[in-house]
């Protein structure tokens, strides 16, 4: 009897399709799309030229700033130019002792000239206010004090070839003549201090071995003493230690 049953298909092998089934469509869909890639690229490109124009920019400001901050720093603390010291006339000198109340400038034998504790007085000073012996292994730095200081600093700073103008109830614009004449010569070896110690109201001008006293302040006065004692370009200073601080 014959055979009825319809022939099976036999299946396509794997990974293969039959043609005319689709593989026209498949194949188009795997095309890269060309446009869409250009475009990609080119904003790429822009950001990373947007991005090193941002960061150029803040390092010019960065670099504006600091500069802009170190002149800042410059400028606040230049040095203005120190007042050079004049010399005074021997006529000027003798007026100006006469104004103020000078009997001179007065010349003590050295008294000593060692350290000593913070909790130790001297007792060797030979003058007031004392122009040398022992003192503090500190002294004191220059500059306009409004308050007393520890004369025993003070003694080693004129040890050093420092100056010291000393008052004690003297009026506002001669202490104000004073101030002018320290600040005018910042940094220099010059110490304003009130010192309650002077036997009368007026100024001391105390050098290493040297003490003028003088009941009102003249400043044909004050210079030659400056010039004749404080380191550097003194012409008479017998300070020990003229090239310490």
């Amino acid at each position: 009897m014959a055979d009825t049953r319809k022939p099976k298909t036999k299946p396509a092998p794997a990974g293969k399709r039959q043609p005319g089934k689709g593989s026209g469509t498949a194949a188009k869909s795997r095309q890269p799309d060309k446009g869409k890639l250009a475009r990609g690229a080119a904003a790429r490109r822009l950001e990373e030229k947007r991005r090193r124009q941002r960061t150029l920019l803040w390092s010019a400001v960065a670099v504006v700033s600091l500069l802009a901050l170190v002149g800042l720093i410059v400028f606040m603390g230049r040095d203005e130019p120190q007042a050079e010291n004049q010399p005074v006339a021997a006529e000027a000198l003798a007026a100006g002792r006469e104004q103020a109340g000078s009997e001179g400038v007065r010349t003590f034998p050295e008294a000593g000239r060692d350290h000593i504790d913070a909790g130790a007085q001297p007792g060797n000073w030979n003058s007031n206010p004392p122009t040398s012996g022992d003192h503090l292994a500190n002294w004191l730095q220059p500059g306009i004090y409004g308050g007393e200081q520890d004369m025993r600093a003070m003694v080693h700073s004129l040890e050093h070839g420092y100056v010291l103008l000393l008052h004690r109830g003297i009026p506002k614009d001669e202490l104000d003549q004073l101030e002018t004449f320290v600040e005018e010569r910042d940094g220099s070896k010059l110490i304003l201090a009130p010192y309650s110690g002077l036997e009368q109201n007026g100024v001391a001008l105390v050098a290493w071995r040297n003490l003028e006293l003088l009941d009102r302040v003249n400043m044909d006065v004050v210079q030659a003493f400056v010039n004749d004692y404080m380191v550097p370009g003194a012409t008479r200073s017998v300070a020990p230690e003229p090239n310490a601080g």
